[in-house]
C-alpha cells in the first residue's frame, strides 16, 4: 500500500489516490503516517473526506496532532480544529509554539476561541485543563420526566450523557444522576430525591490525577468540576482521564528507568533527543558509584588478607540493591494509584521488615554455603550475616525513599531503580567488609 500511494503520489494522479484512500481502512489510513514522510502523510490527509479526517486525527497522541499541525496550512488547521472539543485543542495548544497558538487561536470561533483561552488559562497540569464543556446538567427542581425531555433537545450525542450533573439555581453542584436510573424513574419523580455523589467532584485547580483516582474509586463514565465557589464550569470523562492515567503511567515508567520525559513515541525518538534523556542520569550514578569504589579502597587491608571476600562482593551488593528495587517498586505503584498514603510508613516498614527477614535468612543460608565451600566457615558466616544485613537494608532504603520524596513534593517515581540500587551497593560495601574486618579482627 505504501509503495502504490507513493507512486499515485509521484505522478501526481490525485483521482488515483482519492479511489486508493476510499478503498484503505482507517487504521491502515493511521499506519500510513509513520511509514510515509510527514509532508506526503499531509497530503493524503488533505484528501480524506472531513469526517474521516477529524476520524483519524482523533486517534493520534497529542505529540503526533502537533506535528501534523505543524505542516499544514493555517486554514486546513482551522477547520481541523473547530469541531474538536475544547480540551483536545487546549492540550494541542499546549505542545505548539506561542505564536502559531496565537495565530489558530483567533481563527477559531469566538465561543471556541473564549473556552479554549478559559482552558490553558488554568494550571498546567490541573483538572481545569482536561475538562470539557459537553456534559448535561439539571435543576434539583425538576422532576425526572422533564429532565428526560430536556436529553431528547439536547445536541450532546448519546455516549456523551450517561451521567446528569445536578445544580441548584446558582449553579451550585448537587450530586449526580445515572442517566439509567433516571430512565426507570417515575416522570413526576423530583429529582432532588434520587440525587447522589454530592461529595463526588473535582476542583479546577486539583491535580489531574486526582480526577484518575477518583473516577477510578467509584466507578463512573464522568466527574463534575467545580470552581472555588462549588459552582459546576466543568467535566472531566472516562476518556480523558485514560488519557491522563496513560501519561502518568508513562512518566512513571521512565522515571523508574532513570529516563528523561519524552513526548514522542520511540519509534520517533531521534539518536540526539535518546542521547539527552539517557546521559543525565547515566552520568549521575556514575558519580554515584564513585563512592563505592572509594569505600572499597578504604578496606585494602581487608581485602589483602582475605582475597576470598571479593569473590562474594558482587552477590553480596546486587543482592541489597535488587531487594531495595522489589520494595520500591510496589511502594512507587501503591503512592500512585492511592492505594496507600504517607501515613502507612510504618505500618509498611514493620511489615517490610519481617518480609526481609525471611528472605535474608533464606538467601543468606544459600550464600552461607557458598561461602563455606570457597573459603571455609568463617568466611561462610561473615557472608551470610552480610546477606543478611544487607537485605534488611536494602528494603528499608526501597521503602522509605519514595515516601520521602512524596512528603518533599517530589515524585516518588525518581526513586528508580537504578538509584535505589546504587545507593544499595554503597551501603552493602561498607556493611561486608566493616563486617569481615571485625569478624577476621583485622586492624
Amino acid at each position: 500500500m505504501h509503495s502504490e500511494f507513493k507512486e499515485l503520489l509521484d505522478k501526481r494522479d490525485w483521482e488515483g489516490l482519492r479511489v486508493l484512500i476510499r478503498e484503505m481502512k482507517p487504521s491502515e489510513i493511521e499506519d500510513l503516517y509513520f511509514e510515509l514522510d510527514g509532508r506526503d502523510f499531509v497530503i493524503l490527509f488533505r484528501l480524506l473526506e472531513k469526517d474521516l479526517a477529524l476520524e483519524i486525527f482523533e486517534s493520534f497522541s497529542v505529540e503526533h496532532q502537533v506535528e501534523i499541525i505543524k505542516l499544514m496550512e493555517e486554514a486546513d488547521t482551522i477547520d481541523l480544529l473547530e469541531p474538536l472539543d475544547p480540551d483536545d485543542c487546549a492540550r494541542i495548544f499546549e505542545e505548539l509554539p506561542a505564536k502559531i497558538t496565537k495565530r489558530l487561536l483567533n481563527g477559531l470561533s469566538p465561543e471556541r476561541r473564549k473556552y479554549v483561552n478559559l482552558l490553558l488559562g488554568y494550571p498546567e497540569g490541573s483538572a481545569g485543563r482536561y475538562m470539557t464543556p459537553r456534559y448535561v446538567s439539571a435543576h434539583k427542581y425538576q422532576n425526572a420526566g422533564e429532565v428526560l425531555t430536556g436529553l431528547h433537545a439536547s445536541p450532546l450525542r448519546a455516549d456523551e450523557m450517561p451521567m446528569i450533573f445536578v445544580i441548584d439555581r446558582e449553579r451550585k453542584y448537587s450530586g449526580y444522576v445515572m442517566l439509567g436510573d433516571l430512565i426507570k424513574t417515575e416522570p413526576l419523580t423530583p429529582l432532588e430525591s434520587i440525587v447522589k455523589g454530592e461529595d463526588i467532584f473535582i476542583y479546577t485547580t486539583d491535580p489531574k490525577n486526582r480526577a484518575v483516582e477518583i473516577i477510578s474509586e467509584y466507578d463512573i463514565p464522568s466527574l463534575a468540576v467545580l470552581d472555588a465557589e462549588k459552582r459546576l464550569v466543568g467535566a472531566v470523562t472516562f476518556d480523558d482521564v485514560m488519557d491522563v492515567a496513560e501519561e502518568e503511567a508513562t512518566d512513571d515508567f521512565h522515571k523508574m528507568g532513570t529516563v528523561g520525559l519524552m513526548r514522542t513515541g520511540l519509534k520517533d525518538a531521534n539518536v540526539r533527543l535518546l542521547y539527552a534523556k539517557r546521559v543525565p542520569w547515566l552520568l549521575t550514578l556514575v558519580f554515584i558509584n564513585i563512592f563505592s569504589g572509594a569505600a572499597i579502597a578504604s578496606f585494602e587491608d581487608t581485602i589483602q588478607a582475605v582475597v576470598a571476600l571479593v569473590i562474594f562482593l558482587p552477590l553480596l551488593i546486587d543482592s541489597g540493591g535488587n531487594a531495595g528495587s522489589q520494595s520500591a517498586t510496589l511502594v512507587v505503584r501503591s503512592l500512585a494509584t492511592g492505594d496507600v498514603k504517607n501515613k502507612d510508613w510504618f505500618y509498611l516498614i514493620g511489615r517490610e521488615m519481617l518480609v526481609a527477614a525471611t528472605i535474608g535468612i533464606t538467601m543468606g543460608a544459600a550464600a552461607a554455603g557458598l561461602g563455606i565451600y570457597r573459603g571455609g566457615l568463617e568466611l561462610g558466616v561473615v557472608v551470610a550475616v552480610t546477606m543478611i544485613i544487607v537485605i534488611f537494608a536494602g528494603c528499608l532504603i526501597g521503602t522509605t525513599l519514595p515516601f520521602l520524596l512524596t512528603a518533599l513534593k517530589m515524585d516518588p517515581a525518581t526513586a528508580s531503580a537504578p538509584l535505589i540500587t546504587s545507593i544499595a551497593d554503597i551501603v552493602g560495601v561498607v556493611i561486608y567488609f566493616r563486617i569481615a574486618t571485625w569478624y577476621y579482627g583485622i586492624a
